[in-house]
């Protein structure tokens, strides 16, 4: 009788820009709990990939491979099959695929039934400080909305700056800072291959510019130019050079964080990508050099 080779499960981690799936991600990596020959597959969405360098830095996993610009549902597909085949000769046990903040989750699970492979779970974040914010914005609240129906599991990230935060819909949740987050997570079998996807004329459009500067910027200036950002910026992430040294930086609407970067490794690329819900001139929004 022919024996079926085993098939990898995939575990995928979503949720809208700037929830935590990075963070989230280097959680499981650090745990101890995941196999030796895991892969971790990182979309990004700009022609920065910070999550791949931040997950590279921040973990002691070899196995991380960024994924071309865009979102793993739609335009990169071909780029996640080929990196999906291209594992097979690493006997990969495990992987964890990072979805774009834009994506569905569905349409990336629908991905994952490639040959050897199986969608093990669709996991995504939510991100207590800004979700109800973000349901209802006109234009992004339908796929923040439909990024959680579409979850097998939900983790509830940044709880303790919005600890009366409820979720309005029946989901099994985890707090991503709960002891037994990890293992919750990792054991989790999904069963939601029927979840609805596509908006029609209602899918949202998302644009993305990038600023490039090798030069020293002073971090007077650079918080000036990042409080002023208009509120169709969703998200700024990346890696500045200041007069203080290379600073990480990571906007999610009004919420800024600046961390000194600690890692002996210098960023592979020093700008910042922004991600808005409307196309943006960066020249006249202060961002010329």
């Amino acid at each position: 009788m022919m024996q079926m080779s085993p098939q990898t499960p995939i575990t995928l981690i979503g949720g809208y820009l700037g929830a935590g799936k990075t963070t989230f991600i280097n959680k499981l990596l650090n745990s101890g709990r995941l196999p030796s020959r895991t892969a971790v597959l990182v979309n990004d969405f700009g022609d920065i990939n910070v999550d791949e360098h931040l997950i590279r830095s921040g973990s002691k996993s070899d196995q991380v491979i960024g994924l071309a610009n865009g979102c793993v549902c739609c335009s990169i597909a071909d780029d996640l099959t080929a990196a999906l085949e291209a594992l097979k000769s690493s006997v990969i046990e495990r992987v964890l695929l990072e979805c774009s903040g834009v994506a569905e989750p569905q349409k990336a699970r629908l991905q994952c039934h490639y040959p050897g492979y199986y969608p093990h779970a669709s996991v995504v974040l939510v991100d207590a400080l800004n979700h109800a914010q973000r349901c209802t914005d006109k234009y992004v609240g339908a796929l923040v909305s439909a990024q959680v129906k579409q979850a097998d599991l939900i983790v509830m990230s940044k709880s303790s700056a919005n600890p009366d935060f409820q979720l309005n819909i029946l989901l099994p949740s985890v707090d991503a800072d709960a002891e037994d987050a990890v293992e919750i997570v990792l054991g989790w079998q999904g069963t939601n291959d029927s979840a609805e996807t596509g908006f029609g004329d209602r899918a949202p459009k998302f644009f993305t510019e990038t600023w490039r500067c090798q030069e020293s910027l002073s971090a007077e200036k650079l918080i000036q130019r990042l409080d002023a950002l208009p509120a169709s910026v969703h998200r700024v992430k990346g890696f500045v050079a200041t007069n203080a040294g290379i600073v990480e930086i990571q906007r999610v609407g009004t919420d800024m964080q600046i961390t000194p970067w600690q890692s002996l490794s210098r960023p592979d690329h020093l700008g910042l990508v922004f991600i808005s819900h409307t196309a943006e001139n960066l020249a006249l929004l202060g961002w010329a050099d």
